[in-house]
């Protein structure tokens, strides 16, 4: 179901693209990882990414995060840059989500920054993971056109915007914020990409994390050896930050 999406004459990669209301729908064959320049090629001051989440593990989940490298580019984008984010859409999609999904098969969840393409333009990736099995199913798929159609149609509130530190990759600090504070969060550096992080990516991501920066969240328990660099480095550049376990009064 297209939500009132419209067949176009405008052909995109081969494919019509759907319109409604001045909003724009893009279909294309292409790995969305390696679109490098895409941005240049569609109408729109952001991008929503609609595609399937890859993982070993099989997890099944809906999940949404910003594309961009800690370091190297190793599945698309460009090694050490991030894109600009978009919190306050991610926040409103991930909490859409658990409106429209009534089970309890797929945990919602945020990512950390991860993967290409670069692009200049805002944007994010939100996902149906981790199997063809969950990819194939027609209600994961109406959950997550639902969501999109909302939230592009819909005005995105103001939140205070953050960047996260610390923490696994499906970012349990960063989630809680989402659906447990006023809070929403752009980009995550997780654990295993700390000791990557430097002032110059550090102030990357706080540029590119989207209008509002408020601080930095410290996932206090899940910054591990780095925690000693951490937090020197943000004190000496100035940054506000505080741990997520006294903003939530976990201990």
């Amino acid at each position: 179901e297209l939500h009132g999406f419209k067949e176009t004459t405008e052909m995109f990669h081969g494919n019509h693209v759907h319109a409604k209301q001045g909003i724009k729908l893009y279909t294309t064959d292409e790995e969305t990882i390696h679109s490098e320049g895409i941005d240049k090629e569609v109408e729109g001051d952001w991008i929503i990414f609609a595609t399937r989440h890859q993982a070993a593990s099989g997890k099944k989940c809906f999940c949404a995060h910003v594309p961009g490298n800690w370091d190297k580019a190793e599945a698309g984008g460009s090694e050490k840059q991030l894109c600009k984010a978009l919190p306050g859409v991610m926040k409103q999609a991930l909490k859409k989500i658990e409106s429209y999904y009534a089970g309890d098969e797929f945990e919602v969840i945020q990512e950390c920054t991860h993967h290409g393409p670069f692009i200049d333009k805002p944007c994010m990736f939100i996902e149906i993971g981790s199997s063809e099995a969950e990819w194939a199913r027609k209600d994961a798929g109406e959950v997550i056109a639902k969501v999109v159609n909302h939230v592009v149609m819909n005005p995105v509130k103001k939140y205070k915007e953050v960047v996260v530190l610390g923490g696994g990759h499906y970012n349990q600090v960063a989630t809680k914020l989402v659906f447990n504070t006023e809070y929403a969060v752009g980009h995550i550096c997780p654990k295993y990409m700390l000791p990557e992080l430097d002032p110059r990516l550090l102030k990357q991501a706080i540029e590119r994390n989207g209008e509002n920066f408020g601080m930095v969240v410290l996932d206090w328990k899940g910054l591990g050896t780095e925690k000693g660099r951490i937090v020197p480095m943000l004190d000496e550049m100035g940054v506000k930050h505080e741990r997520y376990q006294k903003l939530s009064k976990e201990e």
